[in-house]
């Protein structure tokens, strides 16, 4: 995601509609779960500004001190872990005012949400049925170049083999992915079946922050090799960028941690 200058402070501070408006894609709230909904996740977006925000600026800032250096692949695996770990502390503060909101629901509107997301990974599902290996990886190398070059401002083509390379990775992983969605949507059911229960709060922050880091028990050393492979592509295409991408990079990071201390203080 490249979200910069006004339009990073923007989508920030319209959270607050925002996230009503795609829970609406999910489950129809009447209209007294709407109002305490969007009254409590108000309170959590302001926790969230003060709390949250400071460590993510914090971090932008040192990975571009180290990326005044080619990075290691342990730098590289490091800081993966890093952002995924402010994730899940982003998350946190979210988790009582979705459960909250996910206690108030009736059996109709909890199966109308377990719906929803079992009827999001079928269409992935589908979608991907159509397509040859060979197609898919050209799919995934084109959205990864993509993004690749809004951050680097160009590519070589020595880079983009490498985005090939990782694409080729992230296709050969398809169905141990399929495998941690279904897993997530049994562990969701499962979860929402009680949700009155007295860990369901606590039960749902572990599902979340499970999701959130792609982490599942039962895929745990595919994951690992998989994960250890793309840290170094990574390391190459970082060993590869030449001054000016470092510089359009750097401009960039520069940028979003400017506007996330803007945000802070407003």
């Amino acid at each position: 995601m490249l979200l910069t200058g006004c339009v990073l402070r923007l989508g920030y501070n319209t959270l607050g509609f925002w996230i009503p408006y795609y829970v609406s894609d999910y489950v129809s709230l009447d209209s007294a779960q709407e109002r305490e909904f969007e009254r409590n996740l108000d309170q959590a977006l302001e926790v969230h500004r003060q709390k949250e925000l400071p460590k993510i600026h914090r971090l932008i800032s040192d990975l571009q001190e180290d990326l005044e250096k080619p990075l290691t692949f342990h730098q590289i695996s490091d800081y993966h872990f890093k952002f995924t770990a402010v994730g899940q502390e982003s998350s946190t503060i979210f988790i009582p005012t979705f459960s909250a909101m996910l206690k108030s629901l009736n059996a109709e509107q909890r199966t109308q949400f377990n719906q929803k997301i079992a009827d999001d990974i079928e269409k992935i599902r589908q979608e991907r049925a159509v397509l040859t290996t060979k197609q898919k990886i050209i799919k995934r190398s084109k959205g990864l170049q993509k993004t690749a070059k809004e951050w680097l401002g160009t590519l070589t083509n020595k880079q983009r083999n490498l985005l090939t390379e990782l694409a080729g990775y992230q296709v050969e992983m398809e169905p141990t992915f399929f495998s941690i969605r279904e897993n997530f949507l049994s562990d969701w059911k499962a979860l929402m079946a009680e949700p009155q229960s007295d860990v369901f709060q606590q039960q749902l922050k572990v599902t979340v922050h499970q999701l959130l880091a792609f982490e599942n028990p039962n895929a745990e050393k595919e994951l690992i090799f998989y994960l250890n492979r793309r840290f170094d592509v990574m390391r190459r295409l970082n060993h590869s960028l030449s001054n000016k991408q470092r510089d359009h990079l750097q401009a960039l990071l520069t940028d979003l941690r400017k506007d996330i201390a803007l945000l802070i203080h407003e």
